[in-house]
């Protein structure tokens, strides 16, 4: 089976799966607007941060995997998603349901229809969902902040929605901001690197190192590890990462050797591939 996970740059991976192919399976504001600004920026510091699959210390909630991204995710409902029986207390856990709600509400905005997910197809490719800070509120109310990403602006955006009304209180947008890369973003980045002119030789790596077999974005012999890629100082043919939206794969045979892939880098935002120095 592709797992996708993200690793810290340099070290052996962590897993992940794919577009698709793969079917997902889990699933007023403060009286004073700059409390929401400084919620907004928090977010967006704990998600570049953070790598999907590393906790940080001592968190206030377990972030829902973004893995409903396909044609049954919440944004793409027909159907409105009701409001939760229960609204958790303030300070409570996320659970399933009121994410499926949040993200169906955030989707009814505006800003979220002009945007492009990372196959193209209209709304923002949905990120993660965490409860917002309560603290930085005085009503007690229940609010989840939102983040996406918008191909059609390369931006990232936090959506703040308070769960007790019912509403979408602000939207925040903000460049340079690369959280980690979800299941669907990094199976596209696979079909992408697999569909470019470096495939021949990987090809032929895993055949060597199966004994024969063909190398197709579902190969249940490859794990994947994905992180979002920055360029630095130190970095030469993907000046444009960071701004762009660019992820770096490693690709894991039968748990064992890797494909050489580390030196070449996917830009989603433009689906090309970078060969990286």
């Amino acid at each position: 089976m592709t797992e996708t996970q993200l690793s810290p740059e340099g070290g052996p991976p962590p897993p992940s799966p794919p577009r698709r192919i793969v079917t997902p399976r889990s699933l007023g504001i403060a009286s004073a607007i700059t409390a929401a600004a400084a919620v907004v920026a928090l977010a967006f510091a704990t998600q570049t941060a953070v790598q999907a699959t590393s906790a940080p210390a001592m968190p206030a909630s377990t972030p829902i995997a973004a893995d409903s991204t396909d044609d049954d995710a919440p944004e793409k409902a027909e159907d409105p998603v009701d409001r939760p029986a229960v609204i958790p207390a303030a300070f409570d856990q996320l659970s399933g349901e009121e994410v499926e709600y949040v993200r169906y509400l955030g989707a009814q905005s505006p800003e979220f229809a002009a945007g492009m997910d990372v196959f193209g197809d209209a709304g923002m490719q949905f990120l993660s969902t965490d409860v917002a800070d309560p603290n930085s509120f005085t009503d007690g109310q229940r609010r989840l902040l939102s983040l996406y990403y918008d191909y059609e602006t390369d931006e990232t955006v936090s959506l703040l929605v308070n769960v007790t009304r019912g509403t979408v209180e602000s939207v925040e947008r903000a460049t340079g901001s690369q959280p980690a890369p979800t299941e669907a973003e990094t199976a596209f980045a696979w079909e992408q690197l697999l569909a470019s002119e470096i495939a021949a030789p990987l090809a032929d790596e895993f055949a060597a190192l199966t004994g024969g077999s063909a190398l197709v974005p579902s190969s249940a012999e490859i794990s994947l590890t994905a992180h979002s890629f920055v360029t630095d100082a130190g970095s030469f043919g993907a000046e444009s990462c960071g701004i762009e939206r660019c992820v770096q794969l490693l690709a894991q045979v039968n748990g064992g050797a890797y494909l050489t892939t580390s030196t070449y880098v996917v830009n989603l935002s433009t689906r090309t591939v970078l060969p990286v120095s």
